[in-house]
């Protein structure tokens, strides 16, 4: 099947993850800081290569309600760029509550969010990657 990269878009950074080669489980892979789209691309071309990815899974922030929002336009927009600029399949998939769910596992194990941002941005790229992969089994 291939790795398959999961993406969570935020204003100032960008949490990825990626799955095993079998697709089953996702594991955090690093936090992009946001630095224009000409390097957040370059940067997943290099990922793509480097982890032979075959598609990628990009978070969508809708609002609770299902509605789009400035945020929500934002990242269709970044997603639309991006597809002109790799050759695999982008996947749109309903981010909703991901951060917050990154939040409350930290909160968990006794670690201050607001000090751990990046962690934050990988462990909800990983939810958004999971639910994904546990969603075509």
């Amino acid at each position: 099947m291939g790795k398959i990269l999961g993406l969570d878009i935020g204003s100032k950074r960008v949490g990825v993850a990626v799955s095993d080669e079998l697709a089953f489980l996702a594991h955090p892979l690093k936090t992009i800081t946001w630095k224009g789209y000409k390097l957040f691309v370059e940067e997943i071309q290099n990922l793509i290569s480097e982890q032979s990815v075959t598609k990628i899974v990009v978070g969508v922030p809708y609002t609770l309600e299902g509605n789009v929002s400035k945020k929500t336009e934002e990242v269709l927009r970044l997603i639309k760029k991006l597809r002109k600029n790799v050759s695999i399949p982008i996947i749109e998939v309903d981010e909703s509550l991901s951060t917050k769910r990154a939040h409350d596992v930290l909160h968990r194990v006794g670690k201050k969010p607001s000090k751990k941002r990046q962690t934050i941005d990988q462990i909800a790229a990983v939810f958004i990657l999971q639910d994904y992969l546990d969603s075509i089994r």
